[in-house]
């Protein structure tokens, strides 16, 4: 019995150590990098795909690159998902059009950082992250760019100094959050669309981009702008249109933009301005804001930059009124709120200053305004279609 016992844990041993050994060997050839054609790859941890880790040549690379779908290595195929981490970092010697194939998901960072003699880009249609600095300085890009849908993360520095595009600028509807320097004096860019789907506009992230012109429109998206956005684009020449979610605008964040013709603003609740010359060396001195939000803005920082207001009330009334109800209004007290699919209310004086926030669900909220004093006051309500604003009067006790 005890002969049988003893066998069984040498056994067990046995495959113990023969289990490590191959989860050894998993793991070294996981780790090991391997020469196929012009790259360096290195196997993924899901065992079925592969990273470019580096040019043959490196540094000194020359001449056009191709970036294949799937390589051959030791007798099994893998597809060709990633580019890693300082892949052709100061390959400026590369030239021609770089294709990024819909097999790669993930740029690294400073993937691609210097390689100033590229002369054409295409992303592909699956690119779902670019990080860090993974074009700056590749100053031969020229045409435009298409941030495909695909993009989900956009990091810092991305196309930092990428002087030579000579088109349009496209952000895909994938791309949340344009992060600090991203185009950082990108300066030959010639428009811009923002894209459906971004939500904030980091430090810098457009800086010194002299080169747009026509019109320039924050969507509905955006809730807010960090300083320096925008500073120094000189050439726009149409009507910068804030979005109506927008509530903040940081310093400088339209410094020496200089051409723009007309501003309107579509948020009922005046942005915010954080820091000071967020509009400074502007032409245009008028904005256009929403039907009976003309006194908001008179009484908040816009007026510091445009001495004419008015409010734009062909359409906005036809809109609340089918959209969403509050009652009674007048009121000393209690209010109801009604809309389709509400989630979320906020309440704001006529300063632009929020009060109140609170999510919600469903088609109705109530709100207390007893505790307030007798004024008006703005009721922001986001719902699933969309942002709504009403304004609210409380009378004196």
């Amino acid at each position: 019995m005890k002969s049988d016992l003893s066998c069984k844990k040498a056994v067990c041993a046995a495959l113990s150590v023969l289990f490590l050994g191959v989860m050894g060997i998993t793991q070294l050839k996981a780790q090991e990098v391997f020469p196929v054609g012009s790259f360096y790859y290195q196997i993924n941890e899901d065992g079925v795909s592969a990273t470019i880790m580096s040019h043959i040549d490196g540094p000194s690379a020359t001449g056009e690159i191709s970036i294949p779908t799937s390589i051959s290595y030791n007798g099994k195929n893998y597809a060709v998902t990633r580019i890693g981490k300082n892949a052709f970092i100061s390959c400026s010697g590369l030239t021609g059009l770089l294709t990024i194939p819909n097999s790669v998901t993930y740029l690294g960072e400073n993937a691609f950082l210097g390689c100033s003699g590229l002369t054409e880009l295409d992303l592909g249609d699956s690119v779902d992250t670019i990080s860090s600095a993974a074009f700056y300085g590749c100053k031969g890009l020229t045409g435009s760019l298409t941030i495909p849908s695909s993009v989900k993360v956009m990091e810092t520095a991305a196309f930092y100094g990428c002087t030579g595009f000579t088109g349009s600028l496209t952000i895909g509807n994938g791309l949340e959050r344009i992060e600090k320097a991203a185009f950082y004096r990108c300066s030959g860019f010639s428009s811009l669309d923002l894209g459906d789907a971004v939500t904030s506009i980091a430090t810098s992230a457009f800086w010194g981009c002299k080169g747009f012109t026509g019109s320039l429109t924050i969507p509905n998206s955006v809730s807010s702008i960090a300083p320096n956005a925008f500073n120094n684009c000189s050439g726009f020449t149409g009507t910068l249109t804030l979005g109506n979610a927008l509530e903040s605008i940081g310093g400088m964040a339209f410094y020496q933009c200089s051409g723009f013709t007309e501003v309107i603003s579509l948020a009922t609740v005046p942005p915010v301005f954080s820091f000071e010359d967020v509009f400074a060396g502007f032409n245009c001195t008028k904005v256009t804001v929403p039907c009976g939000c003309v006194d908001a803005y008179e009484n908040s920082d816009w007026h510091g930059y445009f001495t004419t207001i008015i409010d734009d009330c062909t359409s906005v009334q036809e809109l609340d009124e089918n959209m969403a109800t509050i009652y009674p209004n007048p009121t000393c007290g209690t209010i109801q709120i009604e809309a389709e699919n509400i989630e979320a209310v906020s309440i704001y004086n006529m300063l632009g200053e929020k009060l109140f926030e609170t999510s919600a669900s469903g088609n109705n909220i109530n709100f207390d305004f007893s505790p307030y004093e007798a004024g008006a006051y703005f009721v922001k309500i986001q719902t699933k279609k969309g942002v709504l604003t009403k304004r609210a009067v409380v009378k004196g006790k």
